[in-house]
């Protein structure tokens, strides 16, 4: 019960705080621009719509945290995929937006694959390989900060970064809360130099940084429907990846059918240009009818 009271809480979380994220910054109307940083940020800084969303978000965090420290990240991050089905239903109660058939495939998908995700909720715990955990991390940050000269559109690269930097600090952490378990924490000046001087501390840092300030960049270049279910899919993959490369976790027939039906169906929601520009078509002809 716990399990889910974490995971389903913290979805729901991220899916409101994103929606609220979105439309603080765009509203204030600014795009992320390099030469002109501080002007962007504080745009949406002064958003009342961006800081709710930043608190949601905050205490979807802390359910997710909670939940991949008594947890393997093969059974936590799928839960995120919820956060575009959640977004989409949102969408629909309180904006009317529509769902098409495409939609309703990948929520169908997704909660299936949820469904047998929840029989390995009492699984055994994984192990952990630092010197892998390390290759691991340095293979994808690198190729998400390349994928700009790979992937074209702004949006496509934002969102690589956003999600890649996401689900590695999401490793990197699942990393240094099983040392914490085993090792017991204390509350003393000694204590804190330890973990100080932990380098995974600082890559954990600077990872979550990155991703929250790429959030931002995202949201500011890009369309919700892709910047979103994209980047939520990328946030899963990297970590469920290191769960079975660095965690060691186990990974029965039933756990890999229900990631394979997350990671499709998360696929589906992730709307083509072509796709947004025949609904904006279709918006803007009922609108001048």
């Amino acid at each position: 019960m716990l399990f889910f009271i974490l995971t389903l809480g913290a979805a729901v979380c991220f899916a409101f705080g994103n929606v609220l994220s979105k439309s603080g910054v765009a509203k204030s109307g600014e795009k992320a621009d390099i030469h002109h940083p501080f002007k962007f940020i504080l745009s949406f800084l002064t958003s009342k719509r961006w800081w709710t969303g930043f608190l949601l978000s905050a205490c979807g965090n802390a359910g997710n945290y909670t939940a991949m420290a008594l947890y393997n990240l093969s059974l936590v991050k799928p839960i995120s995929a919820l956060n575009p089905v959640l977004t989409a239903i949102f969408g629909r109660i309180f904006l009317k937006e529509p769902i098409n058939r495409r939609v309703i495939a990948a929520i169908v998908f997704v909660l299936c694959g949820l469904l047998f995700a929840s029989a390995e909720v009492g699984e055994k715990a994984g192990t952990q390989n630092i010197p892998a955990l390390w290759i691991f991390f340095f293979i994808l940050l690198a190729f998400a900060f390349t994928s700009h000269f790979i992937f074209h559109r702004d949006e496509v690269s934002d969102s690589l970064v956003m999600g890649t930097c996401y689900g590695l600090s999401d490793v990197i952490y699942k990393s240094l809360a099983i040392d914490a378990t085993a090792k017991g924490i204390e509350l003393s000046a000694n204590e804190l130099a330890y973990w100080l001087s932990d380098i995974r501390v600082w890559a954990f840092a600077v990872t979550y940084l990155t991703a929250f300030v790429f959030t931002q960049v995202a949201f500011s270049r890009g369309r919700a429907l892709f910047v979103i279910p994209f980047s939520a899919a990328i946030g899963a993959v990297v970590p469920i990846l290191a769960g079975a490369l660095i965690f060691a976790e186990p990974f029965p027939p039933m756990k890999i059918v229900s990631i394979a039906m997350v990671i499709l169906g998360s696929s589906l929601f992730i709307a083509s240009p072509r796709q947004m520009l025949r609904k904006t078509f279709k918006r803007n002809s009922h609108a001048n009818k």
